[in-house]
């Protein structure tokens, strides 16, 4: 791995240091501006109505512009907007609106992050080396989740968004050590190109990313809350349970961490449609269980979650890599960009969709059977380039 693709990694897991102190605390936010879920799912969401946005203009940017020099501006505009979170957010609207501009900034950190490690790999290791990445971006939300609970008793919420959105800043001088001597890429325009999509198998790929999106965004967004509110019907305070819920997330969502390597190793010695469905197919199974489960002893409880930590990963880098590979080298920016739009287009949507049915009194199983709908369609997309479908675009050669 070489030296830019580690000092990039390192901005990467820096940059989302603080990322998941709003849904962490998000049983307290909701108290202290008396905020229903469904307005609470908002909070959660502004984080990738941000990123759908930005990527539209970000990403086809970098099929001319070296995607190292955006990474650097855009990683200190996401240090510099999680504290302004915590020193201005004081209700749900400017908590969301300061959330879609950390989102808009990680636009411009982690996909073109994902090019360039992608470009600077083997054909026959990318799919490794993309998830080794990728891992980063799991293994630095777990640390978040993990952080704030572990802050918030000591802290609260803001002095815990705080401290951690001061270190999050050092990664924007690392992304300028990384950018040095960055090649220019040989795309002519900047502009987006939609028409990326008229390729099959990118529309595939596509929609199991959209599908693997909505069951991630749901899961993680909601996952603290649903684990907090098993803890304070068996007795726990608010704080106490909101604390111990975060850490509990962490160490359920840390196996992303290893889900991710461990999906793009199998895909490196698997086509990778057929890679992705063996992992989404389970994954939903378990999304459509695990609302249900809340009467489990917390340890077994425990255990399957990092199970279902494990899953909501695996197929993250596969569809990340094969963005990469299927379209022509001057339009991966673009095909990186519909990708991204429309996956987190449907991640904005997702929490707030959740947040509705527990207003709707409908209660947690119906929240994570959302999660699994999304997967299972995902699944299905996939399906014509998991039998085979002959490819319409050229193989990238890096």
């Amino acid at each position: 791995m070489s030296r830019s693709v580690i000092l990039l990694s390192l901005v990467l897991g820096l940059a989302l240091l603080p990322s998941e102190v709003p849904p962490a605390a998000l049983p307290l936010l909701r108290q202290e501006w008396g905020a229903s879920a469904t307005a609470g799912g908002w909070v959660v969401s502004a984080y990738q109505a941000g990123y759908v946005l930005a990527v539209l203009v970000l990403l086809p940017l970098t099929d001319r512009v070296p995607a190292e020099r955006v990474i650097v501006v855009c990683s200190a505009v996401m240090g510099l907007a999680f504290l302004l979170f915590a020193l201005l957010a004081h209700d749900v609207w400017s908590a969301a609106a300061l959330r879609a501009l950390t989102g808009a900034a990680l636009a411009g950190v982690y996909m073109p992050g994902v090019r360039v490690v992608a470009h600077r790999s083997t054909p026959e290791r990318r799919g490794l080396a993309v998830g080794a990445f990728v891992s980063i971006f799991y293994l630095a939300t777990s640390l978040s989740f993990w952080a704030t609970g572990a802050l918030l008793p000591l802290l609260g919420w803001r002095g815990a968004a705080l401290l951690l959105g001061a270190i999050s800043l050092l990664g924007a001088p690392l992304a300028l050590l990384a950018a040095r001597g960055a090649a220019s890429p040989t795309g002519r325009s900047a502009r987006l190109r939609p028409s990326v999509l008229a390729s099959l198998p990118v529309r595939c790929v596509v929609f199991g990313y959209v599908g693997h999106s909505w069951e991630l965004y749901v899961s993680r967004g909601w996952l603290p809350s649903f684990l907090a509110a098993l803890l304070i019907a068996r007795g726990s305070d608010t704080l106490a349970a909101t604390a111990q819920a975060g850490q509990a997330a962490a160490l359920m969502m840390s196996m992303g961490t290893l889900g991710v390597l461990l999906g793009g190793w199998v895909s490196d010695r698997a086509p990778r449609a057929r890679a992705a469905l063996s992992i989404a197919l389970p994954c939903s199974l378990l999304s459509f269980a695990f609302g249900w489960l809340g009467g489990l002893p917390w340890t077994l409880l425990l255990g399957l979650g990092m199970l279902y930590g494990l899953l909501l990963a695996a197929d993250s880098a596969i569809y990340s890599t094969a963005i990469t590979e299927l379209p022509p080298r001057e339009l991966v920016g673009s095909a990186q960009a519909m990708q991204a739009f429309l996956g987190f287009l449907a991640t904005a949507v997702a929490p707030v969709g959740a947040g509705a049915l527990l207003d709707l009194g409908l209660g947690w199983g119906w929240v994570f059977g959302l999660a699994g709908a999304g997967a299972l369609l995902g699944a299905l997309g996939l399906l014509p380039l998991a039998r085979g479908a002959r490819r319409e675009s050229r193989v990238a050669s890096y």
